[in-house]
């Protein structure tokens, strides 16, 4: 059986160079490399963004340093105010104790002169001072000496321990209305705690202010320094960056440049294998896809150039075989007319050679009109054709296959919304040929009945035409030769059938291909292209 494949690619050829000089590629000056240049954009830009930063951070610190300095001066004018607040406190808290000392001895001397003048006892000095220090909260005893040397004293020294609280003493001269001395008045007071708690916090917060101030060199220090090395930190990742990133990006570059001169050398198979996602990823699988193009084209074209070659010298081989097969049919058959019967031995040997020799011409006349069928495949005239009316008509003009009936043929059901642009004629023998090969090839592997089913199918962008059988297949090793013109593995074949064929099917754009089938045997499969709206447009007014 007659078969093969037309792979995607092929055996893809280069174009030699022939006796043209492959140019050389003057060498990149080390300014101008790639690799060098994003370093120094992304060195550039980690500079740029570094200066920015510390004009910014510059900025901010000298802002926030005058706000800082400001309070801080301030804050200090306020606790030294402060302390003059509490030296006035302290002194008018004296001055009171003093006054109130002064009045405490007038009282007392102001009674005394009152009761000596009316002659009445003079009450208890002890009992007067204790009354005293009951009226007052914050005195902490009362001492009375007279000039007579009696001292009378009142005390609560024990609510108010000197080692806890701070004492004043107030010492005070009695006089007499009329001058005379009463004697001496000392006066002990408690100064109330939370004013010196209060200057105490002061202090502290005068001495915090003064160590901020101090602290506030160190902190530029500090900040200046811990930019430097953030800076020295982002222009060596900038660099490293850079770097790595530019290596990367040249290495990809570099091998895309090195696959497009082999491939301007003539090289097609060349391939970029670069993986990932980025833009030099995509156009090295834009070339890769361009050059499967490119070889594939190259591929068609190589076909259709030798069909056209083997279809012309099938025509000249035609032409040069057709012209003497008659005469020489004529003159056997006047040799057989022209026996004179004398001999019936000769005559029989006479027969038998013209029968030969009819035989002969008759198969070299099949021959011909193989070569001539090849020799003249009809121009393709495209148009919008409706698949399932080209099976039916073939079903109609084929369906039985075969003499016998027990050979089969399936036509599978075809959506009547599928269409293609092609010559309806031409689909049909495709058709014809290819299920005349299922069945010759079916037929001479004596495997019984011949089953043949027919399919389409839509595999996008392509609509597949399957042609499936149930003889031997065609071996792997021939599927690359099956289509060659004159190549078949059948004892009675031309080779032909499946180059028309192929012929006809690269005529309509489309491609194929022949795999195993699921009835045993071969699948030939005509993919065609499925046409656009446009393309259908164009079609139907053409």
């Amino acid at each position: 059986m007659t078969g093969g494949a037309m792979t995607g690619g092929g055996t893809t050829g280069g174009a030699t160079t022939g006796g043209a000089q492959t140019r050389r590629r003057s060498p990149i000056p080390w300014w101008g490399r790639l690799e060098l240049r994003v370093v120094a954009a992304l060195v550039l830009l980690g500079t740029l963004c570094v200066g920015s930063s510390a004009y910014l951070v510059g900025l901010a610190v000298s802002y926030f340093d005058g706000r800082w300095a400001g309070a801080l001066d301030q804050a200090v004018l306020a606790t030294d105010e402060i302390g003059t607040l509490h030296d006035q406190l302290v002194a008018a808290k004296i001055s009171e104790y003093e006054a109130r000392t002064r009045a405490s001895a007038l009282e007392l001397a102001l009674v005394d002169a009152v009761r000596s003048t009316a002659g009445a006892a003079v009450p208890d000095d002890g009992a007067r001072l204790r009354a005293a220090l009951a009226r007052e909260p914050d005195l902490v005893g009362l001492a009375w000496v007279r000039p007579s040397g009696l001292q009378a004293e009142a005390s609560r020294a024990e609510a108010f321990p000197e080692d806890r609280f701070e004492w004043y003493e107030a010492v005070i001269d009695l006089a007499l209305p009329d001058g005379r001395s009463a004697g001496q008045l000392r006066a002990v007071y408690v100064i109330d705690p939370a004013i010196d708690d209060r200057f105490q916090e002061v202090g502290a917060r005068r001495r915090e202010l003064a160590r901020q101030q101090r602290d506030k060199s160190e902190i530029q220090a500090a900040v200046t320094r811990v930019f430097g090395i953030a800076s020295a930190a982002v222009l060596a990742l900038a660099l490293s960056v850079g770097v790595w990133v530019a290596r990367t990006t040249t290495r990809k570059v570099s091998q895309l440049s090195s696959v497009m001169a082999r491939v301007a050398q003539g090289d097609l198979r060349a391939r970029a294998g670069l993986r990932g996602r980025d833009e030099i990823a995509q156009l090295a699988a834009a070339f890769n896809r361009m050059l499967d193009d490119l070889a594939h084209a190259q591929n068609r074209l190589a076909y259709l150039q030798r069909i056209g070659a083997w279809q012309e010298m099938a025509r000249r081989i035609a032409h040069e075989i057709k012209n003497p097969l008659t005469p020489i049919q004529l003159a056997v058959q006047q040799l057989r007319e022209k026996d004179p019967g004398l001999s019936p031995e000769f005559s029989r040997m006479l027969r038998s050679a013209v029968e030969i020799v009819e035989d002969e011409v008759e198969g070299l006349r099949r021959m011909v009109t193989s070569f001539s069928q090849f020799a003249k495949v009809p121009e393709v005239r495209a148009a919008r054709t409706e698949l399932h009316r080209v099976l039916e008509e073939f079903e109609r003009a084929y369906g039985h296959l075969t003499e016998r009936e027990d050979d089969i043929l399936v036509i599978g059901a075809v959506d009547p919304g599928l269409v293609v642009v092609a010559d309806r004629q031409l689909l049909k023998q495709v058709l014809v040929n290819l299920v005349e090969n299922a069945v010759l090839s079916a037929r001479e592997a004596a495997r019984g009945p011949v089953r043949v089913e027919v399919g389409v199918a839509v595999v996008e962008p392509w609509i597949e035409i399957c042609v499936d059988d149930n003889g031997p297949g065609v071996p792997v090793d021939q599927r690359d030769r099956v289509f060659e013109p004159y190549h078949t593995t059948r004892a009675e074949g031309t080779g032909l059938g499946l180059a028309i064929v192929k012929k006809i099917v690269l005529d309509h754009g489309g491609e194929m291909r022949v795999e195993t089938s699921p009835l045993g045997g071969a699948r030939f499969v005509v993919s065609l292209p499925r046409p656009s709206l446009a393309a259908l447009a164009a079609a139907g007014h053409a």
